[in-house]
Protein backbone atom coordinates (compact mmCIF):
# COMPACT_ATOMS: atom_id res chain seq x y z
CA UNK A 1 0.00 0.00 0.00
CA UNK A 2 1.51 3.34 -1.10
CA UNK A 3 1.03 6.01 1.58
CA UNK A 4 3.16 8.86 0.24
CA UNK A 5 0.85 11.07 -1.90
CA UNK A 6 3.59 11.86 -4.42
CA UNK A 7 4.56 8.20 -4.86
CA UNK A 8 0.90 7.28 -5.08
CA UNK A 9 0.35 9.89 -7.80
CA UNK A 10 3.38 8.63 -9.73
CA UNK A 11 2.08 5.05 -9.50
CA UNK A 12 -1.29 6.19 -10.86
CA UNK A 13 0.42 8.10 -13.71
CA UNK A 14 2.60 5.16 -14.74
CA UNK A 15 -0.35 2.73 -14.58
CA UNK A 16 -2.53 4.91 -16.78
CA UNK A 17 0.36 5.21 -19.24
CA UNK A 18 0.06 1.50 -20.01
CA UNK A 19 -3.71 1.70 -20.48
CA UNK A 20 -3.60 4.91 -22.53
CA UNK A 21 -1.05 3.36 -24.88
CA UNK A 22 -3.80 0.96 -25.96
CA UNK A 23 -6.40 3.68 -26.54
CA UNK A 24 -5.61 4.55 -30.20
CA UNK A 25 -5.25 0.84 -31.01
CA UNK A 26 -8.54 -0.28 -29.48
CA UNK A 27 -10.53 2.68 -30.74
CA UNK A 28 -9.21 2.38 -34.31
CA UNK A 29 -11.14 -0.89 -34.88
CA UNK A 30 -14.59 0.52 -34.05
CA UNK A 31 -13.82 3.88 -35.68
CA UNK A 32 -13.10 2.13 -38.98
CA UNK A 33 -16.56 0.48 -38.95
CA UNK A 34 -18.85 2.89 -37.08
CA UNK A 35 -17.22 6.27 -37.67
CA UNK A 36 -15.40 8.42 -35.15
CA UNK A 37 -18.36 10.03 -33.38
CA UNK A 38 -20.54 6.90 -33.24
CA UNK A 39 -17.57 4.94 -31.91
CA UNK A 40 -17.05 7.61 -29.26
CA UNK A 41 -20.75 7.58 -28.33
CA UNK A 42 -21.01 3.80 -27.81
CA UNK A 43 -17.66 3.65 -26.00
CA UNK A 44 -18.88 6.49 -23.79
CA UNK A 45 -22.09 4.55 -23.13
CA UNK A 46 -20.04 1.62 -21.81
CA UNK A 47 -18.00 4.02 -19.67
CA UNK A 48 -21.16 5.64 -18.27
CA UNK A 49 -22.63 2.29 -17.17
CA UNK A 50 -19.40 1.07 -15.56
CA UNK A 51 -18.69 4.41 -13.87
CA UNK A 52 -22.31 4.67 -12.68
CA UNK A 53 -22.14 1.25 -10.99
CA UNK A 54 -18.82 2.13 -9.34
CA UNK A 55 -20.16 5.57 -8.30
CA UNK A 56 -23.18 4.03 -6.54
CA UNK A 57 -21.12 1.28 -4.86
CA UNK A 58 -18.69 3.89 -3.56
CA UNK A 59 -21.57 5.87 -2.02
CA UNK A 60 -20.84 9.14 -3.84
CA UNK A 61 -24.41 9.96 -4.91
CA UNK A 62 -24.73 12.81 -2.40
CA UNK A 63 -21.94 14.74 -4.17
CA UNK A 64 -24.32 15.76 -6.94
CA UNK A 65 -25.78 18.22 -4.44
CA UNK A 66 -22.47 20.08 -4.06
CA UNK A 67 -23.51 23.20 -5.95
CA UNK A 68 -20.10 24.83 -5.55
CA UNK A 69 -18.65 22.10 -7.81
CA UNK A 70 -21.17 22.49 -10.66
CA UNK A 71 -19.23 25.13 -12.60
CA UNK A 72 -15.97 23.16 -12.66
CA UNK A 73 -17.82 19.95 -13.49
CA UNK A 74 -19.60 21.69 -16.36
CA UNK A 75 -16.42 23.19 -17.79
CA UNK A 76 -14.65 19.84 -17.48
CA UNK A 77 -17.49 18.17 -19.40
CA UNK A 78 -17.41 20.80 -22.14
CA UNK A 79 -13.70 20.60 -22.87
CA UNK A 80 -13.42 16.82 -22.43
CA UNK A 81 -16.32 16.27 -24.85
CA UNK A 82 -14.66 18.45 -27.48
CA UNK A 83 -11.28 16.82 -26.87
CA UNK A 84 -12.46 13.24 -27.37
CA UNK A 85 -14.78 14.11 -30.25
CA UNK A 86 -11.80 15.62 -32.09
CA UNK A 87 -9.62 12.60 -31.23
CA UNK A 88 -12.13 9.96 -32.37
CA UNK A 89 -12.87 11.78 -35.63
CA UNK A 90 -9.15 12.32 -36.14
CA UNK A 91 -8.55 8.58 -35.76
CA UNK A 92 -10.65 8.02 -38.87
CA UNK A 93 -8.23 10.16 -40.89
CA UNK A 94 -4.78 9.38 -39.46
CA UNK A 95 -2.81 6.54 -37.88
CA UNK A 96 -2.98 5.37 -34.27
CA UNK A 97 0.72 6.18 -33.87
CA UNK A 98 0.23 9.77 -35.01
CA UNK A 99 -2.65 10.17 -32.56
CA UNK A 100 -0.46 9.01 -29.66
CA UNK A 101 2.45 11.26 -30.65
CA UNK A 102 0.35 14.36 -31.21
CA UNK A 103 -1.66 13.89 -28.01
CA UNK A 104 1.63 13.85 -26.12
CA UNK A 105 2.09 17.46 -27.25
CA UNK A 106 -0.36 18.37 -24.50
CA UNK A 107 2.73 18.60 -22.30
CA UNK A 108 3.90 21.53 -24.47
CA UNK A 109 0.53 23.24 -24.28
CA UNK A 110 0.29 22.52 -20.54
CA UNK A 111 3.54 24.38 -20.06
CA UNK A 112 2.53 27.26 -22.32
CA UNK A 113 -0.94 27.61 -20.77
CA UNK A 114 -0.44 26.50 -17.16
CA UNK A 115 3.18 25.71 -16.39
CA UNK A 116 4.55 29.20 -15.79
CA UNK A 117 3.76 31.39 -12.84
CA UNK A 118 2.99 35.05 -13.32
CA UNK A 119 6.05 37.23 -13.99
CA UNK A 120 8.28 34.14 -14.30
CA UNK A 121 10.98 34.56 -16.92
CA UNK A 122 11.21 32.01 -19.69
CA UNK A 123 13.96 29.58 -18.68
CA UNK A 124 16.47 28.80 -21.44
CA UNK A 125 16.07 25.03 -21.07
CA UNK A 126 12.29 25.40 -21.16
CA UNK A 127 12.55 27.50 -24.32
CA UNK A 128 14.78 24.87 -25.96
CA UNK A 129 12.32 22.17 -24.89
CA UNK A 130 9.40 24.05 -26.40
CA UNK A 131 11.30 24.56 -29.67
CA UNK A 132 12.27 20.87 -29.85
CA UNK A 133 8.69 19.75 -29.29
CA UNK A 134 7.49 22.16 -31.97
CA UNK A 135 10.11 20.80 -34.39
CA UNK A 136 9.05 17.23 -33.63
CA UNK A 137 5.39 18.12 -34.15
CA UNK A 138 6.18 19.63 -37.56
CA UNK A 139 8.03 16.45 -38.61
CA UNK A 140 5.06 14.29 -37.61
CA UNK A 141 2.42 16.61 -39.06
CA UNK A 142 3.91 17.28 -42.47
CA UNK A 143 5.60 13.89 -43.12
CA UNK A 144 8.18 15.30 -45.54
CA UNK A 145 5.73 17.42 -47.54
CA UNK A 146 4.13 20.80 -46.91
CA UNK A 147 0.63 19.38 -46.57
CA UNK A 148 -1.28 19.20 -43.29
CA UNK A 149 -3.38 16.06 -42.82
CA UNK A 150 -6.97 16.67 -41.67
CA UNK A 151 -6.89 13.97 -38.98
CA UNK A 152 -3.59 15.22 -37.57
CA UNK A 153 -4.99 18.75 -37.33
CA UNK A 154 -8.00 17.52 -35.32
CA UNK A 155 -5.80 15.60 -32.89
CA UNK A 156 -3.49 18.61 -32.54
CA UNK A 157 -6.52 20.73 -31.59
CA UNK A 158 -7.46 18.06 -29.03
CA UNK A 159 -3.95 18.30 -27.52
CA UNK A 160 -4.42 22.07 -27.21
CA UNK A 161 -7.69 21.58 -25.32
CA UNK A 162 -6.23 18.98 -22.94
CA UNK A 163 -4.51 21.43 -20.53
CA UNK A 164 -7.69 23.51 -20.17
CA UNK A 165 -9.77 20.37 -19.57
CA UNK A 166 -7.25 19.13 -16.99
CA UNK A 167 -7.19 22.52 -15.26
CA UNK A 168 -10.93 22.40 -14.59
CA UNK A 169 -10.80 18.67 -13.90
CA UNK A 170 -8.17 19.22 -11.21
CA UNK A 171 -10.32 21.93 -9.60
CA UNK A 172 -13.41 19.71 -9.72
CA UNK A 173 -11.50 16.82 -8.13
CA UNK A 174 -10.61 19.07 -5.19
CA UNK A 175 -14.35 19.48 -4.57
CA UNK A 176 -15.75 16.00 -5.33
CA UNK A 177 -14.47 12.46 -5.91
CA UNK A 178 -12.95 11.22 -9.17
CA UNK A 179 -15.98 8.94 -9.63
CA UNK A 180 -18.31 11.94 -9.56
CA UNK A 181 -16.11 13.99 -11.89
CA UNK A 182 -16.01 11.22 -14.49
CA UNK A 183 -19.66 10.19 -14.24
CA UNK A 184 -20.96 13.76 -14.55
CA UNK A 185 -18.76 14.52 -17.54
CA UNK A 186 -19.83 11.35 -19.36
CA UNK A 187 -23.53 11.91 -18.62
CA UNK A 188 -23.36 15.47 -19.93
CA UNK A 189 -21.36 14.38 -22.97
CA UNK A 190 -23.67 11.55 -24.09
CA UNK A 191 -26.58 13.52 -25.64
CA UNK A 192 -24.30 16.04 -27.35
CA UNK A 193 -22.05 13.34 -28.85
CA UNK A 194 -25.11 11.38 -30.03
CA UNK A 195 -26.68 14.39 -31.75
CA UNK A 196 -23.36 15.32 -33.32
CA UNK A 197 -22.84 11.75 -34.56
CA UNK A 198 -26.34 11.55 -36.07
CA UNK A 199 -25.83 14.89 -37.78
CA UNK A 200 -22.38 14.33 -39.24
CA UNK A 201 -22.11 10.57 -39.81
CA UNK A 202 -24.21 7.76 -41.35
CA UNK A 203 -26.11 5.85 -38.67
CA UNK A 204 -24.67 2.32 -38.22
CA UNK A 205 -27.13 -0.59 -38.04
CA UNK A 206 -27.31 -3.03 -35.14
CA UNK A 207 -25.27 -5.68 -36.99
CA UNK A 208 -22.41 -3.22 -37.41
CA UNK A 209 -22.58 -2.22 -33.74
CA UNK A 210 -22.75 -5.85 -32.64
CA UNK A 211 -19.61 -6.69 -34.61
CA UNK A 212 -17.71 -4.03 -32.63
CA UNK A 213 -19.03 -4.78 -29.13
CA UNK A 214 -15.69 -6.19 -27.92
CA UNK A 215 -13.71 -3.13 -29.05
CA UNK A 216 -16.35 -0.73 -27.74
CA UNK A 217 -16.31 -2.46 -24.36
CA UNK A 218 -12.52 -2.49 -24.14
CA UNK A 219 -12.29 1.17 -25.16
CA UNK A 220 -15.06 2.29 -22.84
CA UNK A 221 -14.15 0.21 -19.80
CA UNK A 222 -10.35 0.35 -19.82
CA UNK A 223 -9.43 3.69 -21.41
CA UNK A 224 -12.54 5.82 -20.73
CA UNK A 225 -13.20 4.44 -17.23
CA UNK A 226 -10.24 2.88 -15.41
CA UNK A 227 -7.54 4.97 -17.11
CA UNK A 228 -9.51 8.18 -16.53
CA UNK A 229 -9.96 7.44 -12.83
CA UNK A 230 -6.19 6.98 -12.61
CA UNK A 231 -5.68 10.22 -14.56
CA UNK A 232 -7.97 12.31 -12.33
CA UNK A 233 -6.34 10.91 -9.20
CA UNK A 234 -2.84 11.53 -10.63
CA UNK A 235 -3.46 15.19 -11.47
CA UNK A 236 -5.11 15.61 -8.07
CA UNK A 237 -1.92 14.46 -6.32
CA UNK A 238 0.71 15.83 -8.73
CA UNK A 239 1.25 18.92 -10.91
CA UNK A 240 -0.33 18.46 -14.35
CA UNK A 241 3.02 19.01 -16.12
CA UNK A 242 4.64 16.23 -14.07
CA UNK A 243 1.83 13.79 -14.88
CA UNK A 244 2.31 14.62 -18.56
CA UNK A 245 6.05 13.99 -18.21
CA UNK A 246 5.45 10.53 -16.70
CA UNK A 247 3.05 9.96 -19.58
CA UNK A 248 5.99 10.16 -22.02
CA UNK A 249 6.28 6.39 -22.49
CA UNK A 250 2.72 6.10 -23.82
CA UNK A 251 3.37 7.17 -27.46
CA UNK A 252 6.41 4.89 -27.63
CA UNK A 253 4.31 1.97 -26.41
CA UNK A 254 1.55 2.85 -28.88
CA UNK A 255 4.07 2.89 -31.71
CA UNK A 256 5.19 -0.62 -30.79
CA UNK A 257 1.65 -1.90 -30.29
CA UNK A 258 0.52 -0.41 -33.61
CA UNK A 259 3.30 -2.33 -35.33
CA UNK A 260 2.46 -5.61 -33.57
CA UNK A 261 -1.35 -5.41 -33.66
CA UNK A 262 -2.12 -3.28 -36.72
CA UNK A 263 1.03 -3.99 -38.72
CA UNK A 264 1.48 -0.21 -38.81
CA UNK A 265 5.20 0.26 -39.49
CA UNK A 266 6.49 3.57 -38.03
CA UNK A 267 7.51 6.03 -40.72
CA UNK A 268 10.81 7.87 -40.72
CA UNK A 269 9.06 11.18 -39.99
CA UNK A 270 7.28 9.64 -36.98
CA UNK A 271 10.53 8.32 -35.54
CA UNK A 272 12.43 11.55 -36.22
CA UNK A 273 9.59 13.60 -34.77
CA UNK A 274 9.30 11.46 -31.64
CA UNK A 275 12.91 12.07 -30.61
CA UNK A 276 12.78 15.90 -30.20
CA UNK A 277 9.26 15.67 -28.73
CA UNK A 278 10.43 13.38 -25.91
CA UNK A 279 13.62 15.39 -25.27
CA UNK A 280 11.64 18.61 -25.30
CA UNK A 281 9.06 17.18 -22.92
CA UNK A 282 11.84 16.26 -20.50
CA UNK A 283 13.35 19.77 -20.64
CA UNK A 284 10.01 21.51 -20.18
CA UNK A 285 9.21 19.55 -17.02
CA UNK A 286 12.58 20.23 -15.39
CA UNK A 287 12.54 22.71 -12.54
Amino acid sequence: MISNPQRKGEAFALSLTVLEAWFPILASFSVAVLGGLHSYFYSLLVATVSLGIWWVLRGKTHQLMYRHAWFNLGMTSLFITCLFALTFVGLAHTSATNVAILLFLQILFSYLFLGRREQEKLNRLHLIGAMLMTLGALLVLFRGELKLQFGDLLVLLAAMLAPIANFYQKKARAQVSSETVLLVRTLISLPFVYLLAEWLEPTPDWQMIQSQLLWLFLTGFTTLSIAKILWVEAIHLLPITKVNALFAFSPLMTMGLAYLVLNDVPTLSQILGMIPILIGGYLITRR
